[in-house]
């Protein structure tokens, strides 16, 4: 049984999208701290993003972008809705900015404020990188501290 809508007020949401278990493992440290809900982006409904106090938007990045069905979302977060972005990608945390461009502005263009984001390295399982051991191991224990380091700092301003 989920929660009622008037818990679901109170209780912040992730939604991620991991391919390679990368960006679910972050989910899953930053849900912790936050007492979120978690639910992966092809299990989530409409009513599931009402209400809710702040909502996490994660993904791993593939080809230089995040997964279309977390891009995509942007146009369904209700207006006003206070998110965080978060990703991981094998070339960790120089390219950040750029994986998350257009997920932004798709949000901006919505009238969702943007709080904070967090980019980590997860190994390339991609067969043409793969072999290049690109972030191998990762994300490590290290990295998943920081994720659920992000995460309270959140708990705290939220």
């Amino acid at each position: 049984m989920g929660a009622s809508p008037k818990q679901r007020r109170r209780t912040p949401l992730i939604v991620f999208c991991s391919r390679t278990d990368n960006t679910r493992r972050v989910a899953e440290a930053m849900a912790a701290p936050l007492n979120a809900d978690l639910v992966a982006v092809d299990q989530l409904k409409d009513h599931q993003l009402r209400g809710r106090p702040l909502i996490g938007m994660g993904s791993g990045v593939y080809w230089l972008r995040l997964a279309p069905q977390i891009v995509s979302l942007a146009a369904r977060m209700p207006a006003r809705a206070r998110t965080f972005i978060f990703s991981t990608s094998g070339w960790g945390h120089s390219w950040g900015n750029f994986y998350r461009s257009d997920l932004e502005k798709k949000l901006q263009q919505r009238g969702v404020e943007i709080v904070d984001r967090w980019h980590g390295p997860g190994q390339d399982r991609n067969p043409l990188f793969k072999w290049m051991g690109i972030s191998k191991g990762r994300p490590n224990d290290d990295d998943i501290r920081s994720a659920r380091e992000f995460a309270q700092g959140l708990k705290r301003r939220f």
